[in-house]
Order: C-alpha cells, then sequence, then structure tokens
C-alpha cells in the first residue's frame, strides 16, 4: 500500500481542466483547489510502482507545471515478498 499527498501547480487557467483530468484517474483525489491553480492531492495505490506511474502521469498531465510529493507513506501487504532490486 502506497498513500502519497502531492500539492500539484497547475496554469491558472487549466485548474478545471487538471481537476476534471484528476476526477477520473482511479486511486487519485483532490482535496483542495486555490485560486491561484495549485491542488492538493492524495494518491492511494497498492504498491510503489503504481504510486510512481500516478505521479508521472498527474506531472504530464495539460496544464500541470509540477507536482511535488509532499508525504509518502509505503507498507508492504502481509504475504508480500520484498524485491531486491
Amino acid at each position: 500500500m502506497s498513500i502519497s499527498g502531492l500539492v500539484i501547480h497547475t496554469l491558472p487557467d487549466k485548474t478545471h481542466a487538471v481537476r476534471d483530468a484528476i476526477a477520473v484517474m482511479a486511486g487519485v483525489e483532490v482535496h483542495a483547489t486555490t485560486e491561484d491553480g495549485r491542488l492538493v492531492v492524495t494518491v492511494d495505490q497498492p504498491d510503489a510502482k503504481k504510486a510512481t506511474d500516478a505521479l508521472v502521469a498527474l506531472n504530464g498531465l495539460d496544464g500541470v507545471l509540477n507536482a511535488a510529493l509532499v508525504y509518502n507513506f509505503f507498507e508492504q501487504d502481509a504475504g508480500e515478498k520484498e524485491d531486491p532490486q
């Protein structure tokens, strides 16, 4: 399980479009939006790879200037083997 908190800075005129794009992403939720185009977002994914993929996808959205990771919690599921790589 991976839970991440992000601040996403968007172009102010693209904030609504970015918010709409995030709304259809599984495990990603917008909690707050500012007038100058910042979004407070959480990413809740089953593993670190999917969490990383979500962060990369968020950074690639049209209108996103930066997606900054400000918090991450990761816990392996019981029975899941640690990947040595």
